[in-house]
């Protein structure tokens, strides 16, 4: 019997926004229903049951905190979003007493990342362990179970996920195409090359970056054009291994040993083989699971060298940073020794700032993208939009790129990305100065009287010194002074 999707209410005035969220939400598999009031989502809840609201803060006649309010009041147990353009505390803390996730629409892709992990009915299994912001329970009203991200190699540049890859299988050539570090600068095209040559081995790399510079799309595109294509790429956020719970799943009990687990293939290493293992955030990595790295690191080392290239244990490890792991070494906060076998190979991913030629080539190919996804026939950026972009600094770099075109995507209405489908923080410009009147500024032959009679006053009314001074002979410096005198007496 087919499993029944799931059911989501998108409540928004805003019928473009809203239409646009359910064709992506049917794409991923989702049943959406839309509602453009607080009053319309109530009717439609009393007869036909959902499984999450996703409502908009600001709408005319009730908003969305009072909508979700109401919707409690009908079911309990439903599970809410608020979207807002205009979050303050106040709001955070009321979504808080209401036990209902919240995003800003300027930052849709964290909203995405959320959505993509409410199907848990696929190949592909992304959720965090308990206790982690977000809530843990799915769309459905079930608990989530704890487990780490499990996927074949995305074909998704900002690390999203296809929920249609299988996992353990070779993705098609129509995904390693979309698979791609994009960038013309040197920088970026040297990072290639470096790919090209590394991917083909079996060494453990690192890669280090700012945060949304890239460093796990590069990790998949190593594993991509690896020869462990066809087998597991799992990915695992070191931040989570100070959770006992997830530290249980991932090596199959609380007190379990990396290497073993990776040798027995238990825990989450389990079922398909593991062809490449990233570790993001490796400086979190908590200090008793560095020196399980580092035994994991030694013992695959060992196996490749008895059997050739092959052994009982057979993994790459990749891994990303975002500090200066050195400065952590220094401190006794990372292992010294580990860090010696992570920086043989060291890959640095320069920030979008420091790359700022690539913004062009970058926002055509995610205008293709999200434009494909979304099923929208929007083929251009606007030239404002694109010097606003080219002249932003991108602290979030390429991530934030990435969800400036799709929400800019999601917004247009027609086939150019105009300013006004931009997040806020590109609208909130002073407005334009009104043009200068000839009342504001003076000729350039006042100017010089004005500094004429400045230097006479300071050499004291010494007009040989005053001469000297300008740079004018003292006849030429007499002409000029007559001059001002006939117009100040009016001859």
């Amino acid at each position: 019997m087919t499993p029944r999707k799931k059911r989501i209410l998108l409540v928004d005035d805003e019928e473009k926004l809203i239409q646009s969220i359910a064709r992506r939400l049917t794409v991923l598999g989702f049943e959406p229903y839309t509602a453009t009031s607080g009053m319309a989502a109530i009717n439609l809840v009393m007869q036909q049951p959902v499984d999450l609201a996703i409502v908009d803060l600001q709408m005319p006649d009730m908003d969305g905190l009072v909508t979700i309010t109401k919707l409690k009041e009908i079911h309990p147990s439903l599970k809410t979003v608020l979207l807002t353009g205009h979050g303050n505390e106040k709001v955070r803390q009321a979504t808080e007493s209401l036990n209902t996730i919240y995003f800003e629409k300027d930052e849709m892709g964290d909203f995405w990342s959320f959505i993509k992990k409410l199907n848990t009915d696929g190949n592909v299994v992304v959720i965090r362990p308990s206790g982690s912001a977000g809530g843990a329970e799915n769309a459905s009203g079930g608990p989530v179970p704890n487990t780490i991200e499990i996927h074949a190699p995305g074909r998704y540049p900002a690390g999203g996920h296809d929920p249609s890859s299988e996992v353990g299988k070779m993705m098609p050539s129509g995904d390693f195409a979309r698979l791609r570090i994009v960038g013309e600068t040197a920088a970026m095209q040297d990072l290639r090359k470096t790919i090209d040559r590394l991917a083909p081995l079996d060494c453990t790399i690192m890669l280090s970056g700012e945060d949304g510079t890239g460093k796990e799309l590069a990790a998949r595109v190593i594993h991509a054009r690896s020869g462990r294509q066809r087998q597991r790429f799992l990915a695992i956020d070191c931040g989570d291994l100070g959770n006992a719970q997830f530290v249980r799943q991932l090596l199959g009990n609380e007190n379990g040993d990396l290497c073993d687990a990776l040798l027995s293939r238990r825990g989450i290493f389990g079922g398909d083989p593991v062809g490449s293992l990233f570790f993001d955030r490796v400086e979190a990595l908590p200090r008793p699971m560095q020196t399980q790295l580092l035994k994991a690191i030694d013992t695959i080392e060992r196996a490749r060298a008895a059997a050739g290239q092959t052994g009982a244990l057979d993994v790459r490890i990749l891994v990303a940073t975002e500090s200066k792991l050195a400065r952590l070494v220094e401190s006794g906060r990372f292992d010294a020794d580990l860090y010696d076998r992570l920086i043989f190979f060291n890959l640095a991913i320069p920030p979008l700032q420091a790359r700022k030629d690539d913004i062009p080539p970058l926002c055509s190919y995610l205008l293709k993208k999200y434009s494909e996804d979304l099923n929208k026939p929007i083929d251009q950026i606007a030239p404002e939009v694109m010097d606003i972009l080219s002249d932003y600094d991108f602290p979030g770099n390429v991530r934030e790129l990435a969800h400036i075109i799709e929400r800019a995507v999601i917004m247009a209405g027609g086939k150019t990305i105009e300013r006004e489908h931009l997040p806020a923080r590109f609208l909130e410009t002073t407005a334009e100065a009104d043009p200068p009147s000839n009342e504001d500024f003076v000729t350039l032959a006042q100017l010089e009287k004005r500094y004429i009679v400045d230097v006479l006053k300071a050499c004291g009314g010494n007009k040989s010194k005053t001469a000297e001074i300008l740079g004018i002979s003292r006849a030429a410096l007499w002409r000029k002074l007559k001059q001002l005198k006939d117009e100040q007496t009016g001859q």
